[in-house]
């Protein structure tokens, strides 16, 4: 009788933590807003980012930690990366094994890296849907990602807008401008390998002008390698190295060593010259052709450890306070995405590119110009 009794309550304890373990695993899909705000009191989520502003870091770590804590009880962890391929490339294999307790929570990522993730099924799904707050965001950021459906998968964190930066007077702003300048001042301009995201829209603006059309692919680039080939022996260190970042091109401009560099952050230049790395004179512009403009988004691990908290943050993320802070010069310089305090941005805007424009750049210059 005693071994029945106590067979009985092993069962019922057993039947309860099953019962538990079907409460815990209610998607989040299925909540209300204010379940997922009371689930994620005490969490904690990671936010997986390229990490080499410290501006932005700065951002994060003393404005956004804070307050997030302040407001929710939850515990910020910024994850520094220097490509974000390589966490979505982990996801990919963690959905392959199965695993349940992902790697990061919240990714920072636009471009082919939204693509790549949404074609392998590593978000976690329609999180707009969810959003309080994305009613108050500008709509045209919640329709494509360069020219990749967002169907909900991500929220746009700013607004992005290319530029060159510079002091010289009456700077080159077409292609042939700029080859005669490099000619004339041997060692003085570079760009950013384009692996970077800004080098990419260097090259990217450059064949817009030489090819004469916004709409173009890989295969018709052959007269930008030219070009660029052409004005390799005049660049810094005659073109046998290239900066590895914008905030590299930024270190050569600030040191003397270059009259020029390149950006995605127009206010960006203020910033740099009110804390003195830039020289008082140095100022943005864009090149005649146009600017590329975009939109960077924030998105959640399909396998994330804490769906709450990470829906939570990314909804803090996209209200007035966050979005107005970064837009200061002082502080980040990044456009805003929500419609109160959308700004106004270079013009003429060129229209991003498709990821596989972009990605295919990165292999064709490396053969067809960084090995020549």
């Amino acid at each position: 009788m005693k071994k029945l009794i106590f067979l009985l309550i092993l069962v019922s304890f057993l039947l309860i933590g099953c019962q538990k373990e079907k409460v815990s695993k209610k998607s989040v899909f299925d909540m209300s807003w204010e379940e997922i705000e009371k689930n994620a009191d005490g969490q904690n989520v990671s936010i997986t980012m390229w990490g080499g502003s410290k501006e932005i870091n700065k951002y994060y770590d003393e404005f956004v930690a804070p307050n997030l804590k302040e407001k929710y009880n939850i515990n910020l962890k910024r994850v520094p990366v220097t490509d974000i391929r390589q966490p979505l490339n982990k996801m990919v294999i963690e959905k392959e094994s199965n695993k349940k307790n992902g790697s990061t929570d919240v990714i920072w990522l636009n471009g082919e890296n939204f693509k790549f993730a949404k074609t392998n099924e590593i978000l976690l799904g329609d999180i707009n849907s969810k959003l309080p707050n994305i009613d108050g965001v500008d709509p045209n950021a919640l329709r494509s990602d360069f020219g990749e459906p967002v169907d909900g998968l991500e929220a746009p964190l700013g607004q992005a807008n290319f530029i060159m930066i510079t002091e010289v007077k009456n700077p080159p702003k077409t292609a042939e401008e700029l080859r005669s300048w490099v000619e004339k001042n041997p060692g003085r301009f570079t760009y950013s390998n384009p692996n970077d995201f800004v080098g990419n829209a260097f090259i990217r603006t450059l064949a817009v002008d030489i090819l004469g059309r916004e709409d173009f692919l890989v295969s018709d680039m052959g007269p930008v390698w030219d070009y660029l080939n052409e004005i390799k022996p005049y660049l810094w260190r005659e073109g046998k190295t290239y900066p590895e970042s914008s905030e590299k091109n930024h270190e050569l401009f600030a040191s003397g060593e270059v009259d020029f560099s390149i950006s995605y952050t127009p206010s960006i230049v203020k910033n740099k010259v009110t804390l003195g790395e830039f020289p008082k004179n140095t100022y943005p512009y864009i090149m005649n052709v146009g600017s590329f403009t975009n939109n960077h988004y924030l998105t959640i691990a399909k396998n994330t450890q804490n769906p709450e908290a990470a829906l939570v943050f990314i909804n803090y993320m996209i209200s007035n306070d966050p979005q107005e802070e970064k837009t200061k010069s002082s502080v980040w310089g990044d456009g805003a995405v929500t419609k109160e305090l959308k700004e106004q941005l270079f013009t003429p805007q060129l229209k991003e590119l498709s990821p596989e424009v972009t990605e295919g750049i990165k292999d064709e210059w490396y053969e067809k110009v960084a090995k020549g």
